[in-house]
């Protein structure tokens, strides 16, 4: 024991645990202060919700639809145009956390495609409609209680005339195909193939070389290369027939891929290259006035066909249309169209009479 306060000395390294709290305060602990009620505890354990961005409302409707079964194509055109409008609005509103858009925004998106990009009606139309379809996916699932697009109308699209290939056009085009190498013959082949069928350039594109039927001469467009999901069949001329004599012998010896359009590599192409490669033969032959694109070969066998035929509804089976609306536009014959029909049928009753 110290002998100068008379307390017992404390051993160095020994723990004290001894707080000299007054009775006054541990009176004033009473069991209501010192638990905390159950209901505090089970709300601070219960998950906050899930803040809903635009990538991760996309990445839900993108499983979806996949699960659903929808093509390959559909589900490229969702990634593709859900990329034009992350772009917009990455550069206008400084990316996408926590940012679901309203209707303003996509007021403003649509006024950014007309003034900013130049982009026509109809293409921002598919846009708009690729974007929408996923706010309603999204309202059914009970996952937005409300779409931007509410009383956001679509914009109105004029009727233009379809732009047509004269034969003198067709001409100068495949006289830039030089046929004794393998790309001009490929190049060629795939101009008269689009002109004769009249397929989109995407089933193009799908259509494998074991489809072609050299002896009819016909292809088959399978239902998942389809727009509309339905398979047809479609058929081309003595032309493409020679062309594709020709080529299938180098496909069959060279080709590392079921499609029928290869590169030099034997490896398949795709509708970009496709649309890239006839525009660049357009501009080699100074073609001026029409637009050369695999869409304007669409509509050229389409205008050819109802001028020679006069029957919509086969060509409706050829182009693949789920409607005939669409074709009903390539009978709307232009002004110079509809009096030659009518110059015919005055002859003729002037020879009745």
């Amino acid at each position: 024991m110290s002998s100068t306060n008379g307390k017992a000395p404390n051993k160095r390294g020994q723990r004290k645990n001894h707080l000299d709290i007054p009775q006054r305060l541990l009176d004033r602990l009473t069991p209501s202060v010192l638990e905390t009620p159950r209901s505090t505890l089970q709300e601070a354990e219960k998950p906050r919700p899930e803040t809903l961005t635009l990538d991760k409302l996309f990445n839900r409707y993108y499983a979806a639809r996949q699960a659903a079964g929808a093509a390959e194509r559909t589900l490229e055109d969702y990634r593709k145009h859900m990329n034009w409008f992350r772009r917009f609005l990455a550069s206008e509103y400084n990316g996408l956390d926590n940012f679901v858009p309203n209707r303003d925004v996509i007021r403003s998106w649509i006024s950014h495609m007309l003034t900013v990009q130049k982009l026509k009606p109809s293409t921002i139309n598919i846009r708009l409609r690729t974007v929408k379809a996923m706010f309603n996916w999204a309202m059914s699932e009970g996952v937005i209680k409300e779409s931007p697009f509410e009383n956001v109308e679509l914009l109105k699209v004029p009727e233009e005339d379809f732009q047509v290939i004269s034969k003198a056009q067709e001409r100068k085009l495949f006289d830039c195909c030089e046929l004794t190498t393998f790309t001009g013959l490929r190049d060629a082949l795939l101009m008269s193939f689009l002109l004769d069928t009249g397929v989109r350039i995407g089933e193009c594109m799908r259509i494998f070389a074991e489809e072609i039927d050299l002896r009819n001469r016909s292809a088959s467009v399978r239902a998942e290369s389809a727009k509309t999901r339905k398979a047809r069949t479609v058929y081309f001329g003595a032309r493409t027939q020679e062309l594709l004599v020709i080529y299938l012998s180098w496909h069959e010896i060279n080709g590392q891929a079921l499609n029928l359009f290869l590169n030099e590599f034997g490896q398949p192409l795709d509708k970009n290259w496709a649309t890239r490669c006839i525009s660049f033969i357009g501009k080699k032959a100074k073609i001026s006035g029409v637009r050369i694109s695999p869409h304007t070969f669409r509509h050229t066998f389409a205008t050819r066909y109802i001028k020679a035929t006069g029957d919509p509804f086969s060509l409706r089976r050829l182009l693949g249309h789920s409607s005939m609306e669409m074709v009903n536009r390539y009978v709307n014959q232009d002004a110079d169209d509809v009096r030659e029909q009518y110059e015919k049928f005055m002859n003729r009753r002037n020879e009745q009479w």
